[in-house]
């Protein structure tokens, strides 16, 4: 009985539907007109976040692929990435092409230790792009470089403002 005269109570003095009613509820949230977005088209195979050129569907060659597909690189990045590659694989790197950061992790025992380790794999049957990694200003380009004698590794590796090698990480291909 005391809580219907209390509602009671206040529906009449107006809390509810009153002046002071409609003031509380144009305080609250008020709904926004939505903000136009902008559409971003997602791979549409797949859970991974980056796509491998060589991922797309096989089925049928004369079908338009819909997959994502690495791009392709300007035949001067192919070619500094290969030159890396080789003089990486000799053990005689030019390091005036290196940062001052790469050159400080690259001492003579790694090098002379990569250079046996990608020489073991005999000759380079194909060099090939197969990601291009950006990430604000810095740009990775991956290769897969295929052996004759059947080993696959990756290249990743990305040049700074000047032309400086900033990163290069050699890695078994996924």
């Amino acid at each position: 009985m005391i809580v219907r005269r209390l509602i009671a109570g206040l529906l009449s003095a107006g809390l509810g539907t009153g002046a002071l009613g409609a003031t509380a509820l144009a305080s609250g949230p008020r709904p926004r007109a939505a903000r136009p977005a902008e559409l971003v088209q997602l791979p549409t195979m797949g859970s991974r976040a980056l796509a491998r050129a060589d991922s797309a569907d096989e089925a049928d060659p004369t079908a338009p692929s819909t997959a994502p597909v690495a791009s392709l690189p300007s035949p001067e990045i192919a070619a500094r990435a290969r030159a890396v590659f080789d003089a990486n694989r000799a053990g005689k790197i030019d390091r005036s092409q290196y940062t001052e950061q790469m050159n400080g992790r690259i001492d003579d025992k790694s090098l002379a230790a990569a250079a046996v380790q990608l020489g073991s794999l005999g000759d380079v049957k194909s060099f090939n792009q197969v990601r291009k990694i950006t990430q604000g200003n810095r740009t990775l380009y991956v290769f897969r470089i295929d052996f004759v004698n059947g080993g696959t590794i990756e290249q990743a590796i990305g040049w700074d403002s000047a032309g400086k090698v900033a990163f290069l990480q050699f890695a078994p291909a996924r």
